[in-house]
């Protein structure tokens, strides 16, 4: 699960390849335009497939993007990320998240789905149906937080240009954009805890998917 702002350096094929070879199962991308919640996603065969999605739909955007590693549910459409959690015909604003983790709750009530979907209809969209402006706040971050755990990640989004990243301490930043995790990825090892100059990111962005390695 990748933060991108649109000032952030394209990010090369090979390091294109290098997500796709831990990240088969889907991809998503989410972004605010014109006061609409665009949302696109797609199910990659290939690395030359998450490419082309990715110059087309990512590339020089200010958005989030997920790439899938299956852990609970079918490999689909319906469980590429995001999710919705909201929607303006019900709740007046279109509300999305992407996940990136493995939530305890599970998907023990329909398996072809992922714990994402179920903690979302059991517990997210009841929490902020009423008060969707709640998922921006701190008390919403820290507390959820706190639920999911620090291995969890969520970024969530709204029509109103509006993101909130729950356990975003838990992340890495590299190349301008932050990153939910070190493992799905050949993390490089000028990955940092805290964000980094700009000067930085086209260096960092050149570097090889082998060269440097990440280590805690």
């Amino acid at each position: 699960m990748v933060l991108q702002p649109a000032t952030a350096p394209a990010i090369s094929p090979e390091w294109l390849t290098d997500f796709y070879s831990y990240n088969l199962d889907g991809v998503g991308v989410m972004y605010s335009d014109n006061a609409q919640l665009v949302v696109k996603k797609y199910l990659p065969e290939s690395a030359e497939d998450l490419i082309d999605f990715y110059q087309e739909n990512i590339q020089g955007r200010s958005c989030a993007f997920h790439l899938r590693m299956r852990t609970h549910g079918d490999i689909d459409m319906r469980n590429c990320h995001p999710y919705e959690v909201l929607n303006q015909v019900e709740h007046g604003v279109d509300l999305h998240l992407m996940h990136n983790g493995v939530l305890s709750t599970g998907n023990s009530q329909d398996r072809s789905r992922s714990d994402t979907y179920h903690y979302i209809r059991t517990r997210l969209k009841p929490l902020l149906k009423h008060n969707p402006d709640w998922a921006f706040t701190t008390e919403f971050k820290q507390q959820i937080g706190e639920e999911i755990g620090s291995f969890n990640k969520f970024v969530l989004m709204d029509n109103q240009d509006r993101c909130a990243v729950v356990n975003c301490n838990s992340g890495v930043y590299w190349a301008g954009l932050w990153l939910s995790n070190t493992y799905a990825w050949t993390a490089s090892a000028s990955a940092s805890d805290t964000p980094t100059a700009p000067a930085s990111w086209l260096a960092q962005s050149s570097e090889a998917p082998e060269q440097f390695r990440y280590s805690l």
